[in-house]
């Protein structure tokens, strides 16, 4: 394959989270209040093991500057200090706090089936025996590479939460940390990009078998496949357009 990395990047871009009805609603303004907490609680259990994840790539790469690559990703997730912001983790969970869901809930976060299965194959490919670089396809370049998450209105994350569902800064300001350059908003994006071009970086240095490429990209499938079953959940689960659009009160 002459370039298996672009492979990956149309893979991704044909399965973006906006081909799910899930974005589509939110995005849409037609989210209500028991979607967005429940998009919080499912959600929450697969962020909470991102950056073990991607310590689990860092731990087996050998070449320097790209391992410092992904402890940098790992010390902005964890606090946040290389854009001026919070830990990641706590931005998200002033989303939650902002749509209604507690610290206490939280902590007794449900796992569904569909999400243990998600976090099954992101644990498999970046702590287990599988070779880094499926983690690296599937998880890291996955997660990192996401074209910008915005509809055809050209509304993103951060504007609906903001101009829509009315949160405040403190409740958006997650979004601000995690969108695509082209997402406009004054969203603060830079790291993601060099996330996503490091990403790219490790798999041509390091993916360079066939076999290692067919594994990345069967992981990859797996992962979109996995990661839109969980989307679907969610909104199926906890979605009845009957139900009043979430308005955070003044």
């Amino acid at each position: 394959m002459t370039d298996f990395v672009a492979e990956l990047d149309r893979m991704i871009g044909e399965r973006k989270k906006m081909t799910s009805e899930l974005y589509q609603t939110i995005l849409a303004g037609k989210a209500t209040e028991r979607l967005l907490q429940n998009f919080v609680l499912h959600r929450w259990p697969i962020k909470s093991f991102w950056t073990r994840n991607i310590l689990g790539i860092a731990s087996r790469i050998e070449d320097y500057r790209l391992r410092v690559l992904l402890v940098e990703n790992i010390y902005e997730e964890e606090t946040g200090k290389l854009s001026d912001s919070g830990r990641h983790l706590d931005t998200f969970a002033d989303f939650g706090a902002a749509v209604g869901v507690s610290a206490e809930a939280l902590a007794k976060a449900p796992v569904a089936p569909e999400t243990a299965a998600v976090i099954a194959h992101n644990v498999r490919v970046c702590n287990g025996e599988a070779h880094f670089t499926e983690g690296v396809a599937s998880v890291l370049l996955l997660m990192e590479g996401q074209p910008p998450i915005t509809n055809d209105s050209g509304r993103s994350m951060l504007s609906v939460m903001r101009d829509v569902y009315g949160l405040p800064e403190k409740g958006y300001e997650f979004f601000v940390h995690h969108a695509s350059a082209d997402a406009g908003d004054g969203a603060v994006s830079e790291l993601e990009d060099e996330h996503a071009a490091a990403a790219r970086e490790l798999l041509r240095r390091y993916c360079d078998t066939p076999l290692l490429q067919e594994n990345a990209i069967a992981a990859l499938a797996t992962a979109l496949e996995l990661r839109h079953r969980h989307f679907d959940m969610i909104l199926t689960s906890s979605y009845e357009p009957a139900e009043p659009v979430f308005r955070r009160a003044a």
